[in-house]
């Protein structure tokens, strides 16, 4: 957006790597501003969106700006002025840190970030403060709420705030400070109430609450940086036509955009008077609600992401009715297993009618919109984090035993996820139940993605894995039913394992269960005759309880697939044998959960083709042939483990 002159407006954001300054910075490059991030040496800037071209990363410590604010200045010298700084940086914000004598460090660094946003020549200073202000509420908190903190970081966050708004009258700068209530969404710190509870549920843990009694107010990310946005937008636009004049020289500004006025007149005159006026504003929802009926809402949203259990009937199953009771359940909240702390807040719950009446902001997101938005989000990044752990697994057991066929087990692995904890039924705790959804693992020269992926369903014991093809240990090379439990079907002489999934299919039909049966099979491998062979026969017993998943990375014993039989002609074969067949991104958990969630229509097996990488993962892997024959040393396996996020050396 436009600012005084024609140019674009551009913001300081410190703690731009944090959870809630990386929701500002991408809100506001939404609204088109340049963006100034700041960031500390080293930290993860994930949050933060990547190349792109209106934003600058500026390294550098809040306790040390005059190692980094000369960089500020002559981005404003060459880039053009720097309207709004927004200061949302603070050390020590959880755990034991909040009542830390290092809390007061703080206040000299939002001191001092208010003189430098003044020699930069910025229209408003916004800083982030909080709830913990206020301390024990006995109602909803305007702003004028008595302020007695409870805690160091409380008392610190106030200081700051105080000191920076008279710094701010001082100085001449439009000056708000922004007492955050609790604000939650994706990429939140661990540690907090909403991502402790979601990842432990999804773990399968019971997370020990207080009794959940205390009322607190809960504000969706993107609504908490909307609310930032739309005060340095207000801040700025009001200022951006007024008459500039030179501050106190002390000051030393870059750009002077500020008013020639006393600070006590800014806001009388017509134009100043659009902007909000400076002082304290509360952020949060406007309404308050029981910790543990937010708890519950996690928990209820948790459930759609657990894996499927055994299913309630033969009927569901048959029908494949989606029934969340044939779920996992997640387990129970318990509640009271902790006790309040002695300075436990009982209420917290924004008046923010201050902010809305100044700026227009209005929260959009319902708290259960909100928290069901958080835990995918929180899902999907332990479906990664358990994707890469089964990678990790694969490549150390083909290091650890000398043993082959680590490229192979890389392109079938996000395959037998999608299976196990997305899409089959099944429980660890009885991996022989009649009823069970069954898995035929054909291509069993990739073993070790199946033994992975059952040690992180909790088939087997992960120090199992540590028994892969050496002497004495419990798991082959290719495939035997006997030696663990999940493994449905001894396999290793390839083309056979379609016919013997058949027969499970139609073994379970003639009992009247419904269950369905999946086989993995590799591109390569459907050259064998005895695949059509079995394509053929499940096809004229009308076998819809039965899915072939081919795993299409391109490659077989010694060289492309596609020099014998190309994708496109392999899903015309499966077609003219009668089978419905679909395409699937063999690496998109989502992709594959929908093309593989429903058996094939009008009593027609199913084949889902899902294309693949052989070494999937790890860049000298990647889609070659070697890799089929050979294992890793020590220096591949290290290099493997940091790029799969194990760091180098460590499995």
């Amino acid at each position: 957006m436009p600012h005084a002159g024609g140019e674009r407006r551009a913001a300081v954001v410190t703690g731009a790597a944090g959870f809630v300054g990386a929701a500002v910075c991408r809100r506001l490059l939404a609204l088109g501003w340049r963006v100034y991030a700041v960031v500390r040496p080293g930290s993860n800037t994930g949050r933060l969106p990547e190349k792109h071209p209106s934003l600058r990363l500026v390294e550098g410590d809040l306790m040390r700006p005059s190692e980094w604010t000369a960089l500020l200045e002559e981005a404003a010298a060459g880039d053009g002025p720097i309207a709004a700084w927004l200061h949302l940086g603070w050390t020590g914000v959880a755990g034991s840190a909040r009542n830390d004598a290092a809390q007061d460090a703080n206040t000299e660094a939002v001191l001092a970030s208010v003189r430098t946003a003044v020699r930069l020549g910025c229209l408003s200073w916004i800083g982030a403060g909080s709830q913990a202000e206020y301390g024990r509420l006995e109602g909803r908190a305007n702003e004028g709420a008595a302020e007695a903190p409870t805690t160091g970081y409380g008392r610190a966050k106030l200081r700051a705030g105080r000191g920076a708004l008279d710094e701010t009258r001082r100085l001449g700068i439009r000056g708000y400070w922004v007492r955050i209530f609790s604000v939650y969404g994706p990429h939140d710190n661990g540690g907090w109430l909403i991502p402790d509870i979601t990842r432990k549920l999804l773990n399968g843990e019971s997370p020990a609450m207080t009794p959940g009694e205390q009322r607190w107010d809960y504000l969706y990310i993107d609504d908490a940086a909307a609310a930032f946005a739309a005060l340095a937008e207000r801040s700025v636009c009001a200022l951006a036509d007024a008459p500039a004049s030179p501050v106190d020289s002390s000051a030393g500004s870059v750009r002077s955009r500020v008013q020639s006025k006393p600070p006590e007149a800014i806001g009388t005159d017509r134009t100043a008077a659009q902007a909000p006026p400076p002082g304290v504003y509360n952020l949060g929802s406007g309404e308050s609600r029981a910790i543990r009926d937010i708890a519950e809402l996690a928990r209820s949203a948790v459930a759609s992401w657990l894996p499927r259990g055994l299913p309630l009937s033969a009927a569901a199953v048959a029908e494949d009715i989606e029934d969340d009771a044939a779920r996992s359940a997640p387990p129970p909240l318990r509640l009271g297993a902790v006790p309040y702390r002695d300075d436990q807040v009982m209420l917290l719950e924004a008046d923010n009618a201050k902010l809305r009446g100044a700026t227009g902001w209005e929260p959009c997101v319902p708290l259960e919109q909100g928290i069901s938005r958080t835990v995918a989000a929180i899902a999907k990044q332990a479906a990664l984090e358990r994707g890469l752990a089964v990678k990790r697994a694969i490549v150390t057991m083909a290091y650890r035993s000398g043993a082959s066929h680590v490229g192979a087990a890389l392109s079938a692995a996000d395959i037998v996820l999608a299976l196990y904890f997305r899409v089959m039924r099944i429980d660890p705790a009885a991996p022989a139940a009649p009823n069970r959804d069954k898995l035929v693992f054909s291509k069993a020269h990739a073993s070790t993605a199946l033994y992975a992926v059952l040690a992180e369903r909790g088939f087997i014991s992960p120090s199992l894995l540590d028994g892969y093809s050496v002497d004495g240990g419990a798991l082959p090379g290719h495939l035997d039913r006997k030696s663990a439990p999940g493994i449905d079907a001894s396999a290793g002489s390839l083309g056979h394992g379609l016919s013997v999934a058949a027969g499970l299919a139609l073994a379970d039909r003639l009992a009247g269960r419904g269950s369905r049966t999946f086989a993995v099979l590799g591109d390569g491998e459907c050259n064998e005759g005895a695949v059509w062979e079995a394509a053929m026969l499940a096809s004229s017993l009308r076998l819809d309880g039965l899915t072939a998943v081919v795993d299409c990375n391109g490659w077989q014993g010694f060289g492309r697939t596609d020099e014998l039989s190309p994708l496109a002609a392999l899903g015309d074969k499966w077609r003219a044998f009668g089978w419905e067949t679909v395409e699937a991104d063999g690496h998109d958990e989502d992709a594959l959960a929908e093309a593989l969630k429903r058996r094939g229509s009008g009593g027609r097996p199913k084949a889902v083709l899902a294309r693949t990488v052989k070494g999937r993962g790890i860049d000298y892997m990647a889609d070659t042939l070697e890799w089929h024959y050979k294992s890793p040393n020590e220096a591949q396996w290290s290099e493997a483990m940091r790029q799969l996020g194990g760091g180098e050396g460590s499995a």
